[in-house]
């Protein structure tokens, strides 16, 4: 099998750039983009699960469980660039919740060298990658937060997978794995005291638990200018309340632009809202 995935590689490379080409980068970069996935799909190939692994991506070295989820990482951050925020400040301030490994930090790194980044990862495989990360590539002014972020400062019931590489941990049992532990959990409206150029939440399902902390504590928001936000729609086939959490962000003054898909009626969506002023 692994043969025949060897003899795919130079179709996969002409595929690799039709992809690299879609994405808003100078030509130097795209060629970047290129050698990067040619080198994750080709060493994908090996298979190797729950060992430290490590790539050069954009100048940084990032460590990861395997290479196919650093792939996948790669594809939806860097190549996305859903995470993308115009701005002119000299240093911004940005919060992550739900930075996992970090790739999210090395993005926002990359566009905004002088960057202030508060990482929140509750996940404590997801925690211990993103503190190599930050630390072998000497990151400034960047720091991480073992810590859900929610509506109450407690220890909840986390869950997470027993594959390291699995992006799948949540407060909520049906958006993580099997395995349950606890994890510290703390408020983001301690955190807005001050103006934020981003807030950045991708929590698993756990925007709700977000919203309610925001909204007993009234008027933080007013110090956010972006908050670009994974919104978990239909989880379980749940009804439908995203009016509901819109109007919120409607009220606070923000616009907003919304980026999703689906196949069929009802299904469940990853929605990408990026809030702005």
């Amino acid at each position: 099998m692994k043969i025949t995935a060897y003899l795919k590689l130079p179709l996969s490379a002409i595929r690799l750039w039709l992809e690299a080409n879609d994405a808003k980068y100078s030509f130097k970069e795209k060629l970047h983009i290129v050698w990067v996935l040619f080198q994750l799909r080709l060493k994908e190939i090996n298979g190797r699960k729950n060992t430290v692994i490590c790539q050069e991506i954009f100048g940084f070295k990032v460590h990861a469980y395997d290479y196919t989820t650093l792939l996948f990482l790669f594809r939806e951050i860097f190549l996305s660039k859903d995470y993308y925020f115009g701005s002119n400040q000299n240093q911004e301030r940005i919060i992550d919740c739900g930075a996992n490994i970090g790739m999210s930090v090395f993005f926002h790194k990359y566009f905004h060298p002088n960057a202030e980044i508060i990482a929140f990862e509750p996940n404590p495989s997801a925690f211990e990658l993103l503190k190599l990360n930050v630390e072998a590539n000497k990151l400034s002014h960047v720091t991480c937060v073992q810590k859900a972020v929610s509506d109450q400062e407690a220890y909840l019931q986390f869950y997470v997978n027993e594959d390291k590489g699995s992006l799948l941990s949540s407060v909520r049992s049906d958006r993580g794995g099997d395995t349950v532990i606890q994890t510290e959990t703390t408020l983001l409206s301690k955190y807005l005291h001050e103006p934020v150029t981003l807030l950045k939440i991708d929590v698993e399902g756990s925007e709700w638990l977000i919203l309610s902390d925001l909204k007993a504590n009234a008027g933080k928001l007013e110090n956010v200018q972006h908050v670009i936000l994974e919104y978990h729609h239909k989880i379980n086939g749940e009804s439908s309340r995203l009016v509901s959490f819109l109007s919120y962000f409607e009220a606070c003054g923000f616009e907003y632009n919304i980026k999703t898909n689906y196949l069929y009626q009802g299904d469940f969506q990853d929605l990408i809202i990026h809030f702005y002023r």
